[in-house]
């Protein structure tokens, strides 16, 4: 699967430049506007983020700022491309929450190396999107749209172990292993917390469905 990436520039030229050079290896959104820049990162959810300062509506350090208290993209990488020049636009924009400054002009093959390194570097994350849902490994919680669900300590790390094998089925041995790990308890305490989870899950688009004799399996509407 692709890795996905916005760029965000109200260029016409650099957005058909950057189509160019990346749509052939990347799953490539562009956009023209902040505001559009911020709808389409909310629902495409990309592994990586160009951005320009000069945009209109909102211009890219306020939407850099945006991004970073965002639970969703707050880890994604953001590689600002932009004319502006000098160190204090590079030092608010790393203020802000950017990785990486590029200046315009841009050497292509600087881009794509640098795109290279920020998404080889991402491949240990600590989220995971299911969906809307978005599981936070490192923090231990999970989001639905940005918003934290009620999630006991339990029903977290199920929701994680499972989230490991979308469409698939997942033993309760392996729910054991992995959640309780040295604690015994019966199936029928597992089924319990499993069924909690189910409830809280329900109007977010993550379904758990109990598969007779085998196990659970989470899956996600519409995929």
């Amino acid at each position: 699967m692709k890795k996905k990436i916005l760029a965000i520039d109200d260029s016409e030229d650099i957005r058909m430049l950057l189509r160019h050079i990346l749509s052939e290896e990347y799953d490539l959104i562009t956009e023209a506007t902040g505001e559009f820049g911020l709808k389409s990162a909310l629902v495409f959810k990309p592994d990586l983020i160009i951005l320009d300062l000069g945009l209109p509506e909102m211009d890219g350090f306020e939407l850099c700022n945006r991004f970073r208290s965002l639970p969703d993209l707050e880890e994604v990488p953001i590689i600002i491309l932009s004319g502006q020049k000098g160190p204090e636009v590079h030092t608010k924009a790393y203020t802000l929450g950017a990785d990486n400054f590029i200046e315009k002009p841009f050497n292509h093959d600087e881009l794509q190396a640098l795109i290279k390194s920020k998404l080889r570097l991402g491949g240990s994350t600590t989220r995971k999107n299911l969906g809307d849902v978005t599981i936070d490994l490192k923090k231990g919680s999970a989001y639905y749209k940005g918003d934290k669900l009620d999630l006991t300590p339990k029903e977290f790390k199920i929701l994680a172990v499972l989230s490991l094998k979308v469409g698939q089925v997942t033993s309760r041995e392996e729910i054991f292993k992995k959640v309780w790990e040295k604690t015994h308890v019966s199936d029928r305490v597992i089924d319990n917390h499993v069924t909690a989870l189910r409830k809280k899950m329900m109007n977010t688009g993550v379904l758990i469905e109990s598969i007779y004799a085998e196990g659970y399996k989470i899956s996600i509407v519409g995929q």
